[in-house]
């Protein structure tokens, strides 16, 4: 088995599959979480076992988020924000007739499984984002089912278009800089002459 790992054909394999699990996927960079060797499901239990929020938004954090608050997946910080965002929606929406502040916690666990499902869809594999194994038991809402308004692609090309754009215009301002040094030797040039 050693001979083979020093052959060229594994040492090629090996390279590849070290730049595969290296790339940067839909351009959010690799995949990365802190749940460490417990599964998905182990953390919703204990979510569960602890009385607080089990939905899949709370598991995602859970896992994907450091003490501090920060992300450790720029994918799951993403999905975190559209999270926030469609639940502010969905509170504005619902009746307030006693004059409360509705927050999350006036969404049922179904509602908020519901919302995470409709932003984050599925893969072409049929898997969801930041679900692991509790993806056994999900059923995807039918408008979700096929891709969703933060979809891999979506997601990945959005936030590629914002690098390009950026590299766009540092290349702009380099240009602006280079016309005007060429037009500087052009009349230092002529002027001597």
């Amino acid at each position: 088995m050693s001979e083979y790992r020093r052959t060229s054909k594994a040492k090629d394999k090996s390279e590849k599959a070290r730049a595969s699990r290296l790339s940067r996927r839909d351009g959010l960079g690799v995949h990365r979480h802190r749940a460490g060797s417990r599964s998905y499901a182990k953390v919703q239990d204990v979510l569960e076992a602890n009385n607080e929020d089990s939905s899949f938004i709370a598991v995602l954090k859970k896992t994907h988020q450091k003490s501090d608050g920060t992300y450790v997946d720029e994918r799951a910080r993403l999905i975190a924000e559209k999270f926030d965002e469609c639940v502010q929606e969905r509170l504005s929406e619902m009746d307030n007739s006693n004059g409360e502040d509705l927050t999350i916690a006036n969404l049922t666990l179904e509602e908020k499984n519901e919302i995470y499902s409709k932003i984050v869809g599925t893969s072409k594999q049929g898997r969801v984002f930041g679900l692991g194994s509790l993806q056994r038991g999900v059923v995807m809402p039918l408008e979700s089912a096929t891709g969703s308004p933060l979809g891999n692609a979506e997601v990945g090309t959005t936030h590629r278009v914002e690098e390009l754009e950026a590299e766009l215009q540092k290349t702009r301002d380099e240009y602006e800089v280079l016309k005007k040094r060429i037009e500087a030797v052009e009349a230092f040039c002529f002027n001597t002459n």
